[in-house]
């Protein structure tokens, strides 16, 4: 994979139907974010809605116990992309977030790219050389982890800490992918991942453990924000195309 491409993201393939969701129009205040928004993602949503003159599909919320607040599941650059636009009510689609069919996993970033990159910038941080392997590494050896980093040697370089740290780091991979010194990749599938190491189309892989739901709200109810793609959702359905004037959501 060249320096020079986008960043790429591996989704995997899943058999989820689309259906129409009703919805209700929420105040943009109610929501709140679990991950960052990311600026060239939000400009080209805005561009997206602003062409159409109208959003093509509502957001999916959850309630967030004991509060007055919704959790946005799905659609943080909707949501951003209407109140850039100065609308205040988000259509919306309440799911009970602790419904078993409702899954949470996480992404696994990966890069082409020389390792010493990224682990020469990580001063100050608690580094070490650990005996795991990417096929079998579990969540209890995730534990107090930022990150697990596996190489094409099989190295398995261990980054310690907490939320603070991942965003660090990512925030590292950002800066050395806009320099155009790394190829960064996003995997849905750590399977995925440890294949396309193997077969020497990337250079590293990041592994984290996948936040419960528990953790998600309590995280969020007490004012946090996790990194962009901290999270990845895999729900029961996918919602069908409606375009929503902003009319009605921008009065």
């Amino acid at each position: 994979m060249s320096s020079k491409e986008k960043v790429r993201v591996k989704i995997p393939r899943y058999d989820i139907p689309a259906i129409k969701l009703e919805y209700v129009l929420l105040d943009a205040d109610v929501l709140l974010p679990h991950e960052e928004i990311v600026t060239e993602r939000l400009n080209d949503i805005v561009r997206n809605i602003r062409e159409h003159n109208a959003l093509d599909m509502p957001l999916i919320v959850a309630p967030i116990p004991g509060s007055s607040k919704y959790l946005i599941v799905d659609g943080h650059h909707r949501w951003a992309a209407l109140i850039k636009l100065g609308c205040r009510k988000i259509p919306s689609v309440i799911v009970n977030y602790f419904d078993p069919r409702i899954k949470v996993f996480t992404w696994y970033p990966a890069f082409s790219g020389e390792p010493e990159l990224l682990l020469s910038r990580l001063s100050g941080l608690n580094v070490k050389t650990c005996g795991l392997s990417i096929d079998s590494v579990n969540d209890e050896d995730l534990r107090n982890k930022a990150f697990l980093l596996f190489d094409r040697s099989s190295r398995c370089v261990s980054i310690e800490g907490d939320v603070e740290v991942q965003r660090r780091v990512l925030r590292i991979l950002d800066e050395l992918a806009v320099k155009d010194l790394i190829s960064l990749a996003w995997y849905g599938l750590l399977s995925d991942a440890s294949e396309d190491l193997r077969r020497n189309e990337i250079d590293c892989v990041l592994v984290r453990r996948a936040f419960s739901k528990s953790e998600i709200m309590e995280y969020v109810r007490s004012g946090g924000v996790y990194p962009p793609k901290t999270t990845r959702h895999l729900l029961p359905f996918t919602p069908i195309k409606e375009y929503i004037k902003l009319e009605v959501l921008c009065t």
